[in-house]
């Protein structure tokens, strides 16, 4: 139930961003004739479709004895921008990547291949609000912050049986108290900070640098420190 109250009060928040930025874009556009104003063209030509390809640091301060050492990840994004022309703006993206877990003393921590229990699903999806600064007709720097929500999936690696040896007695149980682990304590929200810098090579591509950084509530609710903060730097296209 608090999952849900928490996606909903998100998606809630999204359609409050949108109408905010959509006031502040017919504000600037008042004396624009009305021939050329964008609120008379579909509601698609002022979105910008992104696609964002963002290796990532997976921050585990725990000790390589026990855990991996803070893995790199290669999350694949899309999302959209809108509205795209607008000072102020929204940008929900939703993310993918995998990666590997164990079970250790109470924590899901990232595991190398020899030792993983989970193959871990993981789905980000971020809404930030989008200040732009466009600096000429064909540069833009981006600055968002907002919320984003880790949803994780646990399953059992491959080669890895529910019978076999785990820290809570078997693979089996450990997977259990993973997936757990995942959605306790607000380990699943995220504060999401980032900025891009795009180019406009065509009327229909934009393309630049872009870099990331998503710091748990877990942070705050639990005293776990940095562990599961990701930081990512990778390219971002708009089509």
């Amino acid at each position: 139930m608090k999952k849900l109250f928490l996606i909903t009060a998100v998606i809630f928040s999204l359609g409050l961003g949108g109408l905010a930025a959509q006031e502040d874009t017919d504000a600037n556009q008042a004396s624009v004739p009305a021939e050329e104003n964008p609120s008379n063209k579909s509601f698609f030509s002022s979105i910008d479709f992104l696609l964002q390809f963002t290796p990532a640091v997976y921050i585990n301060p725990e000790s390589t004895l026990v855990s991996a050492p803070s893995p790199i990840i290669y999350p694949l994004g899309i999302g959209f921008l809108f509205p795209k022309a607008a000072r102020f703006a929204i940008q929900p993206t939703l993310s993918f990547f995998m990666m590997y877990h164990l079970w250790y003393d109470g924590k899901a921590l990232p595991a190398e291949i020899e030792n993983r229990t989970s193959q871990t699903i993981s789905f980000l999806l971020d809404i930030p609000a989008v200040f732009q600064i466009f600096a000429s007709e064909k540069s833009r720097f981006q600055v968002q912050a907002g919320a984003a929500l880790l949803m994780r999936f646990g399953i059992l690696a491959g080669g890895v049986k529910e019978s076999d040896s785990g820290y809570t007695g078997s693979a089996g149980s450990d997977m259990d108290e993973i997936n757990s682990w995942f959605w306790q304590n607000a380990r699943f929200l995220y504060f999401s900070l980032g900025g891009s810098w795009l180019y406009t090579f065509t009327d229909h591509l934009k393309a630049g640098p872009t870099m990331n950084i998503y710091l748990p509530a877990g942070f705050f609710a639990s005293g776990e420190g940095a562990q599961a903060m990701i930081i990512s730097l990778g390219l971002k296209l708009c089509l």
